[in-house]
This record gives structure tokens, sequence and C-alpha cells, in this order.
């Protein structure tokens, strides 16, 4: 026998039900709280190739997505396609993880790379990094290889004459170069991921002289690329693809009205105690305004270390930095090991990183912090910047953990100590908060590199 809800118990019933409703809507609402911002823009070096860009800086979801445009259909729609599904699926993820209760921030960075352009031929390299679903953060390369010429995407074995045996050739040369530099390497996963198979040859950039593969941690136990000279691949290399010449890049930087510098610097002498925050990578809006407001709650600066690839981005940032008494530095360009480039490569690292901040502010960098602090008298030889290193490194970017860098970087300070972090991670700006407050309170007086080194000269060291 059936039982009539009262009218008392149906009103209660739709209550909740709206309730529910309304609160899912609300939750959802406030985990993409952010509005994409989509920007189209030219190339940095190559002022016909374009830009396309989608940024948002949502409490619970950011990204930065940025890649080339040819003007060409055939080439532009896979690029298109690609980042349209790595990005929707970072979205879908954190979807899945907030239903789960699984808090932000997630985060997905895809920055590109051309690794060489010429009338004839293009190789894009895109770096993605990637947070996601509550799972740890990770690295991926994606490549992409087009004939201009003919308007297409390149394959690998369009690059060889048909029926060679290019995979056993590429296969010996990427084992025979890897093993070399790493004798200690696991041979058998090594041998696996580079065995004559295409799929562990699929990302390629196709240069001037050589052709670059990329390997992953995951299958030859080494993420690193090999660079295999066309020399090597004479004999069963296509014609058009053995002599290319690179072309020149273009547009020099139209400098605009410098970013007005405070006069009055933070009040400091021998006698304080100092110690300088310095901040690499960057800058990431969402989370470097965070370290940005915590400085200036607490009346400290700190240095930016910045990556010209990402500066170029994102200039109202940079401006912010110099207009409330920072320091901006010199990164490179997209963090390579100066001392393994050419010195011409290395040069266009740093001056183009020059250049840019340059441009968006009409200040120049006076330090350069260089990748992995690699640096030998060859690098030296190329700029008069000062080399700004560090003494404290609480490895950030590894240990993405608040408490950890906290507990470390204030176990390490010391009176005329640089401190190393990272301001391209959520984890990084929430311990640095958390740093400068503590620091404050303790007495230190928190200062830029150059103000460190003004200070040591009073000092008389």
């Amino acid at each position: 026998m059936s039982v009539k809800p009262s009218a008392r118990t149906i009103k209660i019933l739709i209550f909740i039900t709206i309730f529910i409703g309304l609160a899912g809507y609300s939750f959802n609402k406030v985990s993409t709280n952010a509005e994409e911002t989509h920007k189209q823009g030219k190339d940095r070096e190559y002022s016909n190739v374009g830009v396309e860009s989608f940024v948002s800086d949502g409490k619970q979801e950011r990204y930065a997505v940025h890649y080339p445009v040819f003007h060409m259909k055939e080439i532009d729609e896979p690029l298109k396609k690609y980042v349209s599904k790595e990005l929707n699926r970072f979205k879908e993820e954190n979807k899945s993880a907030r239903a789960r209760q699984i808090n932000g921030p997630f985060e997905l960075n895809i920055q590109y790379k051309i690794a060489y352009y010429s009338k004839q031929a293009a190789a894009v390299v895109l770096n993605e990094y990637i947070e996601a679903g509550g799972a740890p953060g990770k690295t991926v390369v994606k490549t992409f290889n087009a004939d201009l010429k003919h308007k297409k995407l390149l394959a690998l074995d369009d690059l060889f004459d048909k029926n060679s045996d290019f995979l056993y050739k590429i296969s010996n040369l990427s084992y025979e170069q890897l093993k070399r530099k790493n004798p200690a390497a696991d041979d058998e996963l090594l041998r696996e991921g580079t065995s004559p198979l295409a799929k562990n040859f699929s990302r390629f950039v196709l240069l001037e002289d050589e052709i670059q593969f990329y390997f992953e941690k995951e299958k030859t136990g080494l993420e690193q690329s090999v660079n295999i000279k066309k020399d090597e691949l004479k004999d069963i290399l296509k014609d058009q693809y053995k002599s290319m010449k690179k072309s020149k890049t273009q547009e020099k930087p139209k400098h605009k009205a410098a970013v007005p510098i405070p006069k009055e610097k933070i009040r400091v002498g021998p006698d304080d105690k100092v110690i300088a925050l310095t901040f690499d990578d960057g800058p990431n809006p969402a989370s470097t305004n965070k370290i940005l407001d915590a400085l200036k709650t607490y009346d400290g600066r700190g240095t930016f270390f910045v990556l010209g690839s990402r500066a170029q981005y994102y200039p109202e940032t940079i401006k912010r930095m110099l207009r409330e008494g920072n320091e901006v530095g010199n990164h490179s360009w997209d963090h390579p090991l100066l001392t393994r480039l050419s010195k011409e490569k290395a040069y266009k690292e740093i001056n183009d990183t020059q250049n840019i901040v340059e441009k968006i502010s009409g200040h120049r960098p006076t330090h350069l912090r260089p990748p992995y602090g690699g640096i030998n008298d060859s690098i030296r030889g190329l700029t008069n910047l000062k080399i700004a290193l560090w003494d404290v490194d609480p490895e950030d970017w590894k240990f993405k953990n608040k408490a950890r860098i906290v507990n470390h970087v204030m176990s390490h300070a010391g009176d005329g100590k640089i401190i190393l972090m990272h301001d391209i991670y959520a984890t990084s700006a929430s311990a640095a908060e958390e740093i400068i407050k503590r620091l404050t309170k303790q007495g230190y007086k928190l200062v830029t590199v150059t103000q460190l080194e003004d200070i040591q000269k009073q000092r008389g060291h």
C-alpha cells in the first residue's frame, strides 16, 4: 500500500532539488571563473607567420596556449586541431577532478618554437606543461614539420627514398649517440626505445643541416634529443631535403616609452639584514601577480629572471614588476643550456630577451641568470651582463609542496643570500607569500639583486 506524500513534503523535495541544482551551477561557475582571452599577433622573428594565443587566469583553471599560423589551411588546421584537443582534454579532466572534490589550481602551458623556417619548409616544436585532474605535472613535446612549397605536413618517411632502410639507419645512430652521452643508461630500455619502429621517431624536426629527434624518458630512460647530421643520411635522404637554407629573421623591436621606476627605493643600508628573493621562468600572470601582491604588502622587492618567450605575451606583468620597484633579469629566450649552443645561438637567446624586455618596458636587464646555472668563459664573453646565480635552492620546480618549499627556504635563509624560486607554479607562489611574510617578521629587508650587490660593496665585500 503506497502512501501519498503531503504537500509539505513535496515542497521540501522541490526546494532540495533546486538548491542542489543551484549549488552545482555555482560550483562550476566558480571553478571556471575567468574569461578566456583570445589574441592574434605576429611571430617575433618571422613577420609573415602569425600567432594564436588563448589565455585564462582563473583561480582553479589556468592556461596559456600559443601556436604559430602559416596561413596555409593544410598546415594550420592540424596544428589548431592538436592544440584544441589538448586544451579541451585539459578542461574535461579538470571538470572530472572537481566533481571528485579534487582542488586546483590546474595549469596548462603550450609554447611554440620555430626551430627552422624558410620558403621551402618549417619545423615547429610545441612544449606543453600540464597539471590536470589532480595528477603530477608533466612535460610533453610535440613536433610538426611542413613542406611550405607543396603545402603539406611531413611524416618521417616523406623525407627518405622509397624502400630505403631509413628506420634502421636512424635507430643505430640514435642508440650510439645516446649511449655515448649516457654510458650508465639502462641498455635494454635504451635499445627498446630506439628500436627501428616509426612510433619511436615520430617526434622530429627537420633543420638546415640536421634532423633532430626527441625521446621520452618512459621509453628510453632518457629525456633527451639526438641530432643526426644529414651527411650521415645523404644516401637515403630525398634531394629536396638535403640542402636547406634558413630564412633570416626579420623585424627589430620598436621601443615604447619607458615604464616609470619609483624614485624612492626601499631604504636599506650596510647594517641591515638583507636577502634577495629571485624568481625564474616567468612570467605567469596568475602566480607572478600573487608574488607581486605579497612583495607590495610587505614593502619588499624581488628580482624576476624572465624568459623572452613568455615575456612577449605578458607585457603588463613585466611593466608591473618594474613599476613597483622590482628588478627584471634575463633568463634566455626559451631556457636552453647555453653552454651547449653555438656562440651565435647563445647570443641570440640572450639578446632577443634583452630586446623584448626593452620593447615592453623601455629598460634593458643588467643581469643574466643562465638556465640551469650553466656558464663558461665563452658565454661570459658574449655579453656584458652580470651573471647572477644563487645560494639557496628549494627545488620548487621538482617538489610542488608549499610546506616543503617554505621550510627549506626558512631553514637556509641568511643575511646576504640569494634565494632561487620559480614564479610559474601555483605552489611556489603560495610558498613565496608565506616566505615573504616570515622573512619580514624576522627583520629581513627584501631587496633586488642589484641592491644586494650595492650593499655588499658598502660592506667591503
